[in-house]
């Protein structure tokens, strides 16, 4: 435990959480003499990095780690790992009876948005799979205890989405199903050197071409035009010469990650229906459609249906919706959406990171709702060859909320002596109960698979 004076009053704060944008503003909260209860779902606190961002991103997954080890190993933090907020801690126990002074909630937007076809949810793992359960089955799966979901990615999957995870998708399938073409074949490769360097490449230096494996392609249906995805952002006030520019270099990154990946994609195609045979999702019916001042329009006529085993679904990630939690539509509500307040009260509820944004995509993780150039976006997706800072900008934006946060908590009364021990109480038996001894490099050390990928 923390080896702090009990015998002055202080606050006490609960940190949901303990990614990038959690370990973030409890590290804020704690230098400012704020004793940060983190409450985090997994075992480890890395959030997406670990488990929404493909393993290939090597280098700058571990940095980020270490990141978020340096911000939670705090002599004013206590980490609560295997933690569920709703599942093993009540959300309304927590705000009502533990007696908290604030409680910030961080733990991002892993609810992937619903295929948008009535019915179609009755197929979840039964030829339709998600985004985020097919990411962190390709990020764990080749560990020995992994005991998560598992898929076998068959050639010509369909993908419906859009944006950055999407094309994260369309090279998780490319690559697994190269590896399996090519290891039929009697060819070991290396899943990072068919990400840095690209398939042809790969294929060439074995003497052979695409073709030549015997697979279908994946390919990636979107709803809008190419120019429309969400690759890069788009100033608001940028002139219009400008804004066409920049949509003509999201086309452009779409072309080069086609030509290094080798998946199709198909623009203005809306699903409107699945094609099911005995008890399996095998394809998806789609309308064309077409985009009228911003608007997405579907066309009453010209419609197509494509065939596969296997449907992704990567619409983008949402909060979950937590009971206790004023929530309209996919987002949550704000009694002061200005320094993210959600409830006010003895125990003050703020949201931040993700769930401020109510968005929960890679490009969102990148900079948390702030501008992605170009070159972010190229270097993100392998295209260039160039390192990016997969957290700089969501940790950046995390600062500016943390503070604003410790500057709120600041008029509100501090818990006296007794008060901060009865919580420090109350914690240390949940931190007993999932095996966690209070040492947080020793318990980080103890959990990490020694065969992470």
């Amino acid at each position: 435990m923390a080896d702090n004076d009990t015998a002055s009053s202080r606050h006490v704060m609960a940190v949901v959480g303990g990614a990038t944008a959690g370990s973030e503003i409890a590290h804020i909260l704690a230098d400012r003499g704020v004793l940060v209860l983190v409450f985090e779902q997994n075992p480890r606190p890395y959030g997406k990095i670990e488990d929404g961002l493909p393993r290939w991103h090597v280098k700058q997954r571990k940095d980020e780690y270490e990141e978020i080890n340096q911000r939670l190993d705090h002599p004013n933090i206590e980490f609560v790992p295997s933690t569920r907020l709703g599942a093993d801690v009540d959300f309304e126990d927590l705000r009502t009876r533990w007696g908290l002074s604030g409680i910030v909630l961080s733990h991002g937007a892993w609810r992937d948005r619903p295929f948008p076809v009535e019915g179609a949810d009755q197929f979840i793992d039964r030829g339709l799979v998600y985004q985020n359960k097919l990411i962190y089955w390709f990020n764990h799966y080749l560990e020995a205890k992994y005991e998560g979901p598992r898929y076998e990615i068959s050639d010509g999957a369909i993908v419906v989405g859009g944006g950055l995870a999407s094309i994260d998708v369309m090279k998780v399938l490319q690559i697994e199903t190269a590896m399996r073409a090519l290891k039929a074949r009697g060819l070991e490769t290396d899943m990072l050197k068919l990400e840095r360097e690209g398939i042809e490449p790969v294929l060439a230096a074995n003497n052979l071409k695409y073709a030549d494996l015997g697979v279908a392609p994946c390919k990636l249906f979107y709803r809008r035009r190419v120019l429309d995805m969400p690759l890069s952002d788009i100033p608001p006030d940028a002139p219009q010469k400008r804004a066409d520019a920049l949509r003509q270099a999201r086309a452009k990154i779409l072309e080069k990650a086609q030509r290094k990946y080798l998946f199709e994609f198909q623009e203005l195609r809306a699903p409107i229906g699945v094609i099911a045979e005995d008890g399996q999702m095998v394809g998806v019916n789609f309308s064309r459609t077409e985009v009228a001042d911003g608007q997405v329009r579907i066309l009453p006529d010209g419609g197509e249906s494509a065939r596969a085993k296997l449907t992704i679904c990567s619409i983008g990630s949402i909060p979950e919706p937590i009971p206790g939690i004023p929530q309209k539509g996919e987002v949550y509500t704000y009694a002061d959406q200005k320094i993210g307040l959600l409830i006010d009260g003895p125990t003050a509820v703020f949201a931040a990171g993700n769930v401020l944004t109510g968005k929960g995509n890679i490009k969102d993780s990148l900079e948390s709702g702030t501008e992605i150039g170009i070159r972010v976006a190229e270097a993100y997706l392998g295209l260039s060859g160039e390192a990016v800072d997969l957290a700089e900008g969501a940790r950046r934006v995390a600062a500016a909320q943390g503070n604003r946060i410790a500057d709120a908590m600041a008029a509100r009364p501090k818990l006296d002596a007794q008060a901060v021990e009865n919580l420090r109480y109350m914690v240390r038996k949940r931190q007993l109960s999932v095996g966690y001894d209070g040492s947080y490099r020793a318990w980080i050390a103890k959990v990490t698979p020694p065969d992470l990928q």
